[in-house]
């Protein structure tokens, strides 16, 4: 039997771009001229930002601003001669410059520096600054943040008044960070939430997944060919899957994901709904969000927020995690996205568990239903 011919090929890195000579024996066929040519390559992709580095300079920027404001105000109180109020915004101070510094040595990792630099910067010991700031410990700092925030988000402006009455204990599953949604301007109807309109049809999981994995293809602009020789499959099964008339492994899934550039920890959550399995411990619904707004073409926020009653910022925060949404705004999310939501259902329950704790500002956190 005749080999097939493949074809011309050319080097993948594109500043190259040469012809690669292949020949149509066994073995994996070469995507660059050379060894060099694809460590060029590989670098250059590693230093475009992932989700995770956009959610980590988000997350040090909102802290950054947050204390401003402190500062800010305690030069007001200072300035006022009002110690008692300007003492009790101290701990507020120490709690977000411990959340700052945690997000700048995050950042410094997501720029590939050295753990020992980043060590002397703060006068540790490298191994201290690893069990003190693991990339698990900032992520907790992160997800803790908004209940954290939420019980002062009014504290900078009512420092120098009287306390208040403690109010009575709020269940996070009714949990909402203040300016969520938008106000309606004078004279505008408020329109229907999405997250409970009859009419509205969302896509089912398998089709939604589908949609995903196509737009990277899109985005990648990567032939059927190409695709074919990352995941080691043929052309016709890659054109299968992307068409929605096969369901793949998450194996190829995943590779697939790889070769376009995309992140599994998005895809795996819709996979995982369109197999009807419930999700793992590793899943985040931040990720699973995600997921279906790449595979909604990544509409931009200012457009969702135009589309819901929730705000442009508070769709950021649920897109990188930054806020713990309520349930209803994850559903309105979601079918803005032409997604069902029910899929989240057991991330958002995993993360109000996890944000609750024994020790939560908030109360006892309820037994959510379907």
């Amino acid at each position: 039997m005749t080999p097939k011919d493949p074809g011309p090929a050319y080097c993948l890195n594109p500043d190259c771009g040469q012809p690669i000579g292949r020949s149509a024996g066994c073995g994996r066929p070469r995507r660059y001229c050379n060894d060099a040519c694809g460590r060029i390559y590989r670098r250059a992709r590693e230093k475009s930002p992932t989700p995770d580095t956009l959610a980590h300079n988000a997350f040090a920027r909102q802290v950054a601003d947050d204390l401003t404001r402190l500062v800010a105000r305690m030069l007001e109180l200072t300035r006022a001669q009002q110690p008692l109020a300007a003492l009790t915004l101290i701990r507020t101070v120490e709690s977000d410059l411990e959340d700052l510094q945690a997000a700048l040595v995050q950042q410094a990792r997501d720029q590939r520096q050295r753990n020992a630099d980043i060590a002397q910067c703060l006068g540790l010991p490298p191994e201290q600054l690893t069990r003190k700031l693991s990339a698990d410990a900032v992520r907790r700092r992160m997800d803790s943040r908004p209940l954290r925030t939420r019980s002062r988000v009014s504290l900078p402006r009512q420092a120098a008044q009287p306390a208040a009455p403690a109010p009575a204990p709020q269940s996070v599953s009714a949990a909402r960070i203040p300016g969520q949604r938008r106000s309606p301007a004078e004279g505008e109807e408020t329109a229907p939430s999405r997250a409970r309109d009859p009419d509205q049809h969302p896509t089912a999981p398998p089709a939604v997944l589908t949609r995903a994995l196509s737009h990277l293809q899109r985005s990648s602009s990567k032939t059927l060919r190409e695709l074919a020789d990352d995941t080691e499959v043929s052309a016709s099964y890659v054109s299968r899957i992307l068409s929605g008339e096969r369901h793949p492994s998450w194996k190829i899934a995943r590779l697939l994901t790889l070769a376009c550039g995309g992140d599994p920890a998005e895809v795996q959550p819709l996979w995982a709904a369109a197999r009807s399995q419930a999700p793992t411990q590793r899943q985040s619904l931040p990720a699973a969000l995600r997921g279906l707004h790449l595979a909604a073409a990544r509409p931009h926020t200012d457009q969702l927020g135009e589309n819901t009653s929730l705000t442009a910022h508070a769709i950021t925060g649920m897109l990188h995690g930054t806020a713990l949404p309520a349930w209803e705004d994850v559903e309105e999310l979601a079918h803005a996205l032409n997604a069902e939501a029910q899929p989240l259902r057991p991330l958002w329950n995993a993360a109000c568990a996890a944000l609750a704790g024994p020790h939560s500002v908030t109360g006892p956190v309820t037994e959510v239903t379907t």
